[in-house]
């Protein structure tokens, strides 16, 4: 169903606030999630239906535990991540500005940072590039050449500076991000096969089998690798626990990098801009318009979303989100 895109933004606040997040809480996490629904990304609204995101009460301010001219260690107090992520970058950003990079990681966090997207996208507008992992002892997703969930869905992004918008992307390292299992279960819809297991390790395109089994990783071997390096930088190293589903320590880890430390901004980004010429140039098999750079086609929709002032949203999800909002 359509509705206005006002409309949805309240909708989300009100859901927030009656999840019990303060006016400058919900307005940052509404940000984050509208960002992600705005771009058709299955990081948005949903995570405010069913059992939603309530405030944790054990919730406290962030705060850096260590710190350097160019990294801090931040205990994100049980916030919610969104939150707590959004003062990750701001530190970076800032880091970046005054020592050419900026390395900042978190542990204790409550929640899912959401799309990944939106914080590389707010360090590449400030002229840097943006690389982000997030990782938790949530066990979504198994290793190559197992059907037991061991890691999370361990998602990561990255974001260039151009002439224009950003190049962004961003991606899980499981076969599908596990709030798309959400909304295909919403939906009453079933998954592509080769998504993931059952609870008996036999595979399914039943969403919520999954959602008590385990996804498979993307691209086989390749896409546990980059799992695992995600699980090492959000996890083991900002000290956030790995495997311990009972745990409530979930990490992140960014990175904001001046181009200045190399070439010029200016420079770097007429280079960024002859590169996707040169790629976006290419022959094109049967049936493709045209190639997209990475966050191309989420900012068109994102775009085309904003100036129409109208967003589709599922009905099942449209309802369930009014339904958190009263």
């Amino acid at each position: 169903m359509k509705i206005k895109v006002t409309e949805l933004k309240d909708l989300t606040l009100k859901a927030l606030s009656k999840y019990g997040y303060s006016a400058e809480e919900s307005a940052v996490i509404s940000e984050v999630l509208l960002f992600a629904q705005l771009r058709g990304n299955n990081q948005g609204v949903v995570k405010l239906i069913g059992k939603g995101i309530p405030r944790r009460p054990e919730g406290q301010t962030p705060k850096i535990i260590k710190d350097s001219p160019v990294s801090a260690l931040v205990d994100g107090n049980s916030t919610h991540a969104i939150i707590v992520m959004d003062q990750l970058v701001n530190i970076a950003i800032e880091k970046a500005g005054k020592s050419g990079i900026g390395l900042v990681g978190s542990f204790n966090t409550s929640e899912s940072t959401g799309i990944l997207a939106y914080y590389v996208n707010k360090i590449a507008k400030s002229g840097f590039i943006g690389l982000a992992f997030s990782a938790a002892p949530f066990q979504t997703t198994a290793p190559f050449g197992s059907n037991e969930a061991r890691f999370c869905t361990n998602p990561l992004a990255y974001g260039i500076p151009t002439n224009s918008d950003p190049i962004l992307f961003d991606m899980t390292t499981s076969s599908m991000a596990y709030y798309g299992l959400i909304e295909a279960k919403t939906a009453g819809k079933e998954v592509p096969e080769g998504i993931g297991y059952d609870s008996t390790g036999k595979p399914t395109v039943n969403p919520a089998e999954i959602m008590g089994g385990a996804l498979k990783t993307m691209a086989g071997h390749k896409g546990s690798g980059l799992a695992l390096l995600v699980q090492i930088l959000a996890g083991a190293l900002v000290g956030a626990d790995s495997f311990d589903s009972d745990s409530d320590n979930a990490g992140n880890f960014v990175i904001a990098i001046d181009p200045n430390l190399f070439t010029p901004t200016a420079e770097f980004k007429n280079r960024i801009g002859d590169v996707s010429t040169k790629i976006k140039s290419a022959r094109k098999v049967d049936g493709v318009a045209e190639i997209l750079l990475p966050g191309e086609r989420g900012t068109k929709l994102q775009n085309n979303n904003i100036n129409s002032g109208e967003i589709e949203v599922e009905d099942n999800l449209l309802a369930g989100l009014q339904k958190a909002s009263v």
